[in-house]
């Protein structure tokens, strides 16, 4: 008898569901998108792993939109294991660029978004941390465009 090892993950559909559910909670709090950057709420969105996590030279991000697939941006070496995911985008910069790891990527997909409420979540509350430099923070708060940066912290929690 040969045994099958089970499958890895989730399959696509479970991603959706709770990009669904994510998305549905997102209106209820009148937000345009998450911003997130730590390994649980990539895994949980997308299904993605990598062993990259363990840098914390490089950062990683995924948007998910008010409508639509979530969109990854990371380092381009991510990219081909990326893909194997139901991520619908994709954007890639040629890390290492040490005086700008991946934010104008990041700054042009978030002023890219659809503006219904001009707010955009991330994780700042209780045993969450921002995976990325506060110079970087600072950047995006200044470079995106329109758009209000809102503790996501709740919704995160209610959806797990």
């Amino acid at each position: 008898m040969i045994l099958t090892p089970p499958a890895y993950g989730f399959s696509d559909e479970e991603y959706e569901s709770r990009t669904t559910r994510a998305q549905h909670l997102m209106r209820q709090s009148k937000l345009d998108a998450l911003l997130l950057t730590t390994e649980p709420e990539f895994r949980y969105f997308s299904g993605f792993r990598t062993l990259f996590w363990q840098s914390p030279a490089r950062p990683w991000f995924l948007i998910v939109p008010a409508d639509g697939k979530p969109v990854a941006v990371i380092p381009e070496i991510g990219a081909p294991s990326m893909a194997g995911t139901w991520v619908g985008d994709i954007t890639t910069w040629p890390s290492p660029r040490p005086i700008d790891e991946g934010i104008s990527e990041v700054v042009n997909s978030l002023n890219s978004v659809k503006k219904t409420f001009g707010r955009v979540g991330i994780p700042m509350g209780p045993e969450t941390i921002i995976r990325m430099p506060f110079s970087d923070i600072e950047r995006l708060m200044h470079e995106v465009n329109g758009i209000e940066m809102v503790d996501s912290s709740p919704l995160i929690r209610k959806l797990r």
